[in-house]
């Protein structure tokens, strides 16, 4: 683990099996991005809500991918399936920076 970030998804009612498969198609392009070591998704059912636990190896790795999301029209596709839409996600989002072992 180098650079944790965790960005909430907060669903739309009915929509999380639509979410869901976003998620399996997106999530190829973006755990083969540069820097990505992993992410791992989790759902909340009472809040309807998936949470991505992403591992980067930098902060610029993220902040590229980021951009490379944004440019090629996330938020087009995100924007229906979310309370809040893209911008919703965009303000979840908490880098945690690097682990400390503290």
């Amino acid at each position: 683990m180098e650079y944790l970030v965790i960005a909430d998804f907060k669903v739309n009612d009915g929509m999380a099996d639509d979410m869901a498969n976003v998620f399996k198609e997106a999530l190829v392009d973006t755990r083969a991005f540069e820097g990505c070591n992993a992410i791992d998704v989790y759902y909340e059912e009472k809040t309807n809500t998936f949470t991505l636990i992403e591992d980067w190896a930098t902060l610029e790795n993220y902040e590229t991918y980021l951009q490379w999301r944004i440019d090629t029209g996330i938020a087009d596709i995100l924007n229906p399936l979310l309370v809040g839409g893209w911008d919703g996600v965009v303000s979840s989002v908490k880098r945690l920076g690097i682990p400390k072992g503290i």
